[in-house]
């Protein structure tokens, strides 16, 4: 059986004793406010073309990351389509 120790009276205004409650911390990671869902998904890409991109990544600055950079490629194409 645990023991565990009697929680501090705590005297308030009137004189009164209530036991003293600890205040509850949050647990856990905080939540991500207004950020969509990610879904993660794999792309096999040829070989030269990873390395086109690899090259266009490395020739901005400040380099964004392969990921970063496919993502926008993706968005600039959403963009063009919907133009159309």
């Amino acid at each position: 059986m645990a023991v565990s120790r009697k929680s501090k009276a705590k005297i308030t205004t009137d004189g009164s004793t209530t036991p003293a409650k600890k205040p509850k911390r949050p647990r856990g990671r905080p939540k991500k406010e207004n950020k969509q869902a990610e879904v993660g998904v794999k792309l096999r890409v040829p070989e030269s073309l990873l390395e086109e991109i690899d090259a266009a990544v490395a020739e901005r600055q400040p380099a964004p990351s392969r990921h970063q950079w496919i993502l926008e490629a993706i968005y600039e194409k959403l963009d063009r389509e919907a133009e159309a």
